[in-house]
């Protein structure tokens, strides 16, 4: 007769341990920290990039549009309210463009949600508030606009800007 051998296969339980489950959570948990600030630093240069490119954007438009209308255009920066307002018109008789893109009823302002963190801390051309294109695209006066860490620089005439 023949012997019949049967082994006997010792079953092991499958699964992990809890120290490597604590070890593979505390893993986790310090790449999220990690990409969670990276993202936050990352968001304030892109909120830092939309107010610039809001207000040079606006500040293109005012010109093309002076060129275009054969009018004034003037943006008055209010830093106080965090806005500025686009006109139309010579000084002694200006009205809002109520037809600006992105503004209620010519006002633009940058205390949203969005750009709450990033103040207009100062603005000068020559002297004054206004950044004034005239009737032939070209800006009255040069001067610049101090956004945060950022300056834009208006040229006189040509009103080519530039972000330092």
């Amino acid at each position: 007769m023949e012997k019949i051998h049967t082994s006997i296969i010792k079953k092991t339980a499958s699964g992990f341990s809890l120290m490597e489950l604590i070890v593979i959570i505390v893993l986790i948990g310090i790449f999220a920290a990690m990409a969670l600030t990276r993202t936050r630093s990352g968001m304030e240069t892109i909120q830092e990039h939309i107010a610039i490119d809001q207000i040079t954007s606006d500040m293109d438009l005012a010109k093309s549009m002076a060129f275009a209308r054969h009018e004034t255009i003037t943006l008055v920066f209010s830093t106080s309210q965090e806005s500025y307002t686009v006109f139309k018109g010579p000084d002694n008789d200006r009205t809002p463009v109520s037809d600006f893109p992105n503004s209620e009823n010519g006002l633009i302002s940058l205390d949203n949600a969005t750009l709450r963190e990033f103040d207009i801390q100062s603005v000068n051309f020559n002297g004054s508030s206004e950044l004034q294109f005239l009737p032939l695209g070209d800006a009255k006066y040069g001067g610049s606009i101090v956004l945060n860490t950022k300056t834009i620089s208006v040229e006189p005439v040509t009103g080519k800007w530039t972000v330092n």
